[in-house]
């Protein structure tokens, strides 16, 4: 099994003495295994990692994690600054699924996020690499990524009161952070906790990029005052969250959980780029009107209430763990432009885009361990069910300030029928044990069910021969794991897996007439699937462990977006033939003498892609050959602990097109320092990008090396600069 050195490092700061992921329990795996149990590859970070780093979201989350990747969204159509979710093994977007606490966040539409997540409250997070779906169901296709917060037990420790403050501070987008949680026990059955977080900041600064735009020219109207670009839009940014949660435990055999957990966060941007005249974007030619101001405004929320019960015993069925969860997940956008037009009348525009996503769901989950022969079971099986409800509204509203009179365009935008999305699921997986559990054997199977029903309403404009209509779909997916240990230090491994993904309503029922191009809903797309191999070697012994592994996953019926039927105006979402990916990810930590640390990760990966059966196979874009180094050494007195980690990223060679950007390869040192100023009170500091290289992220071989004037207007590259040197302090404190 490979997995990431930074759970190595995350445990092993308890104990300078050596590693220690026997400690290290899975969420993910369902069946509370280690993470050196798991036959796969995992990566997993603490809450002590996330703070001593400084993590504060999740871009910086994996920011040091080769082979997964979070882009930054710095588009004139997404200026908030959010992020598309995580690409995992050149997977990535809605094939990816995102939890908090087990339950699932929404799927990204074109014009939204999947940026739901805040890391304050956070006791761990797992990263699963390859196909999940087994175990948790159609989104988790590439891999999982799996958020647990805090409980109260984490803040007792044993005792009847406890509680943790912080502080923080990072230069890269200038915002001040402050969080502070408690928890008490009322006796041994009843506990409580409480914690609430505050943020805010404004855009972030990318030092490094050029204001003259680079290899794309910058032809903004610099001299209406318009945003240079290597500079975001002026932005201000404030988020709150609060996470409540009540305990009891009458007996034994019985506990009960009730938690809420609440995000606000509220965005605005002043989106000054597009100051001055108006260029048309098909000749490029002055339209006559001006912009004189554009404001827009994001408030994204994300409430969640669960009640979990769980039942141990001491037969055959050890554990029964039963969650009913409501999660509601709103996105609301809005934006006010004043322009004059090109015969002199004032013309204010107002747009609102309203998108929901709220699940009801039920997990019930068994784990079973008994014997048959000379064969040991530990079995886990349960039904994982839910029911979506998603909702788009759009409205357009233009003002004519000179004469008074208003026009409304409703289902703008990226319209699509609004949906009910139902799964019922069963699944199980038995670990057996044979030989005195030298070898084990994982099968798992899955019957996974799917029905999406539009609703219909008026604003919705169907295309003939195209009307939505409802999809039902099975799949009756599979898994086989086997780990043979050699001796008490070195294990083999192997593993296959399956995965399927259901389309969601935005790629079925997409539907929108335009002036120079047309959105056609595709209602008979296929379900994306995929078969996994995977095959590992890995040491371990109580200073550390090396790993090796190799994969390869094939898609079929990859969905693609934006498909242009050649000779026509119209745009929509096709299945192409198949997608390939395989690589190789290694890992390495080793305890050196008493104190100190050394982690080694990398990974390497390539694809190709073919739309059709007959067409030519070209090359599926995918980071380049990463790695980092770490070394750490803990000080006794004064208490401190000092880190260094590098990163390296090899030239990126092949993209799906010869005309994309293709980055150049970097090495960047982050150096961070935890002191242990008064008991239980530590100083977190940071230098990330200490020699202030300049590079361009992963997500820059998406672009084209040239543009139009109108992208390069509206999306420079060299916004998908890195960042450059950035300072962050934090001060936590545990009481």
């Amino acid at each position: 099994m490979t997995v990431s050195t930074l759970a190595l490092v995350a445990a092993s700061s308890a104990q300078a003495q050596g590693y220690d992921l026997g400690t290290l329990i899975l969420t993910t795996d369902r069946a509370g295994n280690t993470v050196l149990q798991f036959p796969g590859t995992v990566d997993v970070i603490d809450a002590e990692r996330l703070k001593s780093r400084n993590i504060s979201d999740i871009e910086e989350l994996v920011r040091r994690i080769p082979g997964v990747t979070v882009s930054r969204q710095t588009t004139s159509a997404d200026p908030f600054s959010t992020f598309g979710g995580f690409t995992i093994r050149g997977v990535g977007g809605n094939r990816v699924a995102i939890q908090v606490d087990g339950s699932r966040t929404p799927e990204r539409i074109i014009d939204g996020t999947r940026d739901y997540v805040d890391l304050n409250f956070t006791k761990s997070v797992e990263i699963v690499r390859g196909p999940a779906s087994v175990l948790w169901g159609a989104d988790a296709l590439g891999g999982l990524v799996a958020f647990e917060t805090l409980d109260p037990e984490d803040l007792l420790e044993g005792r009847d009161r406890g509680g943790a403050v912080s502080v923080g501070h990072d230069s890269f987008d200038t915002t001040t952070s402050g969080s502070f949680s408690i928890a008490q026990r009322f006796s041994d059955q009843f506990s409580v906790m409480a914690g609430l977080a505050r943020e805010s900041g404004h855009e972030a600064q990318l030092s490094k990029a050029r204001d003259d735009g680079g290899i794309y020219g910058c032809p903004r109207n610099l001299d209406f005052g318009a945003t240079p670009c290597g500079e975001l839009d002026p932005a201000d940014h404030t988020s709150t969250r609060a996470l409540a949660k009540m305990v009891w435990t009458p007996n034994a055999a019985h506990r009960l959980e009730f938690s809420i957990d609440a995000l606000d966060r509220q965005t605005s941007v002043q989106q000054d780029y597009v100051l001055g005249p108006v260029f048309s974007s098909s000749s490029g030619a002055p339209t006559g009107e001006v912009i004189r101001d554009k404001d827009r405004h994001l408030d994204l929320t994300r409430n969640r209430y669960a009640l979990e019960h769980t039942w141990s015993s001491s037969g055959v069925i050890t554990e029964v763990v039963s969650t009913l969860a409501w999660s509601d997940h709103d996105y609301l956008r809005t934006g006010t432009e004043l322009s004059t037009s090109a015969a002199g009348e004032e013309i204010r525009k107002k747009d609102r885009l309203a998108f929901s996503e709220d699940f009801l769901e039920l997990d019930i989950q068994a784990r079973a361990e008994f014997v048959t022969g000379g064969a040991s079971h530990r079995m886990v099986f349960g039904l994982d069910a839910d029911r979506a409800e998603t909702d788009y509204r759009r409205v357009d509203r233009t003002t004519n300030l000179t004469t008074g009179v208003t026009t409304e365009a409703r289902a703008g935008g990226f319209n699509f029928a609004n949906a009910t999305t139902t799964r019922a699921d069963l699944y199980v997986e038995d670990r057996i044990g044979l030989l005195g559990d030298r070898l084990e054997i994982t099968p798992g199977l899955r019957f996974a069910t799917y029905r999406i029903e539009p609703r219909v309403d008026g604003d919705y404009q169907p295309v003939p021969g195209k009307e939505p209509g409802v999809r039902e779909e099975q799949r009756l997916l599979k898994s086989l794991a086997l780990t043979y240990h050699l001796n008490d230090s070195w294990s083999v491994w192997g593993k296959y897996g399956e995965g399927f993904k259901m389309p969601t309503a935005q790629q079925l029922y997409t539907s929108r007439p335009g002036t120079f191009f047309t959105l056609i809903p595709a209602p008979d797309l296929k379900p994306e699937e995929v078969k996994s191999y995977e095959l590992g070697l890995r040491y371990e012994d109580d200073r550390g462990f090396a790993g090796i592994s190799a994969f390869k996953a094939d898609y079929s019926e990859f969905i693609q977006s934006f498909y242009n039927p050649p000779g026509t105006n119209d745009y929509t979402y096709r299945n192409i033939s198949v997608v390939n990916v395989q690589g190789i990810e290694a890992s390495f930590g080793r305890s050196i003498g008493e104190n100190t640390q050394i982690e080694v990760s990398a990974a390497w990966q390539e694809g190709t892609q073919k739309i059709d059966p007959s067409a030519k196979e070209t090359p599926h874009t995918l980071p380049p050959f990463t790695a980092t180094f770490g070394l750490a050494h803990q000080f006794d007195n004064p208490r401190l602990r000092l880190e260094g980690v590098l990163t390296a990223a090899a030239d990126v060679k092949d993209t799906a097109s010869d005309t994309d950007f293709k980055p150049k390869g970097y090495s960047v040192l982050d150096l961070h320092a935890k002191w242990e100023v008064i008991d239980n009170g530590f100083l977190n500091l940071s230098v990330n990008n200490v020699f202030d290289r300049r590079y361009f992220t992963a997500g820059a071989a998406s672009y084209g090396q040239t543009a139009s004037a109108s992208v390069a207007r509206a999306n420079p590259i060299e916004l998908q600069t890195g960042p450059g040197r950035t300072f962050a302090v934090s001060f936590d404190m545990t009481f």
